[in-house]
């Protein structure tokens, strides 16, 4: 399992403990999608063989399985148009609004059942000493459909999109303005895009990021909200004003995987120890060169994990 992307939550409370976190997750197991439905979800294991929830290095892992029906708008709006003329045909006038959004109604009931399926796989990766949450999605929506159907499923989930004390937005347009002040072990790459108050943005990829034509757009008010950086010499990434993390690409060799002998699993487990391996110590560099975890937010979660009982 290589992460490529997440989005980042702090919790404010632990998650369920061992055999209780998967006990509730089994309540929502994953089930295809009925004739009629365009979606569902639900949590499987994350490996062939093991329970739902996947626990080693440190860290967690749920994995949340969803299916979707494919019904392009163009097929139903296709046979739409057909029923239309053959209403106006038959009454002498075209249909009404509403008539027309009772045939639409109908038509998709009607197709859903033969629409191919796609099913896909969103991890989420809880770090429990940490106090972490991260949901492996490049989306915004999805990470936020992934959180609400988890807190569904635990009948609460009390979590925060990460947040530093320092504005990120600030801090990396204090590093495009002057890289010397880039703290040991980060580098700048060659992508950063710029944006001001009123929504101007100003994009540049795969170029040298020390430009007096960038220069002169942070000396009219804009800001960094994405930067591409570079920690190790090794993570390679996107980062986001929201703190999320994107395009996430390891440069230095790996160690060798195991051969396809060894079975999918053992493939799995070795990547996956991989990625515990530099995620926490890079999310830990990337909250103290942001000033650290917002004070309010490292109050909260200090409070709840010294004592507060779990769900």
């Amino acid at each position: 399992m290589q992460v490529k992307n997440f989005y980042w939550y702090v919790l404010n409370k632990p998650l369920p403990a061992g055999d209780a976190l998967d006990t509730k997750l089994s309540n929502k197991p994953f089930e295809p999608c009925l004739s009629q439905q365009l979606s569902s979800q639900g949590w499987v294991s994350a490996v062939d063989s093991g329970e739902r929830v996947y626990e080693a290095h440190g860290a967690q892992l749920l994995m949340l399985k969803q299916e979707k029906r494919l019904l392009p708008a163009s097929v139903v709006n296709e046979h739409l148009q057909l029923k239309v003329e053959e209403f106006e045909q038959a009454e002498g006038y075209k249909p009404s609004r509403k008539i027309r959004q009772q045939m639409k109604d109908d038509l998709t009931q009607a197709l859903l059942p033969k629409a191919f399926t796609k099913s896909s796989r969103l991890p989420i990766l809880v770090f429990p000493k940490q106090g972490w949450l991260m949901v492996l999605s490049g989306s915004a929506k999805s990470a936020d459909d992934a959180t609400a159907f988890l807190r569904e499923t635990l009948d609460g989930l009390p979590v925060s999109l990460v947040n530093s004390d320092n504005s990120p937005s600030h801090v990396m347009t204090s590093w495009l303005k002057n890289p010397l002040s880039l703290p040991q072990d980060w580098a700048l790459g060659e992508e950063v895009e710029l944006q001001d108050a009123e929504g101007a943005l100003v994009r540049a990829r795969n170029q040298d990021l020390l430009t007096d034509e960038l220069n002169v757009h942070m000396d009219a008010g804009k800001i960094v909200s994405k930067l591409a950086l570079i920690w190790r010499e090794n993570v390679s990434f996107i980062l986001q004003d929201d703190l999320s993390i994107k395009r996430i690409k390891l440069l230095l060799e790996q160690e060798e995987a195991p051969d396809s002998s060894e079975g999918q699993d053992a493939r799995f487990a070795h990547e996956f120890a991989l990625s515990c391996n530099w995620l926490v110590p890079f999310c830990q560099a990337l909250l103290q060169v942001m000033g650290g975890l917002d004070k309010a937010l490292l109050a909260s979660q200090d409070r709840a994990f010294s004592g507060a009982d779990k769900y």
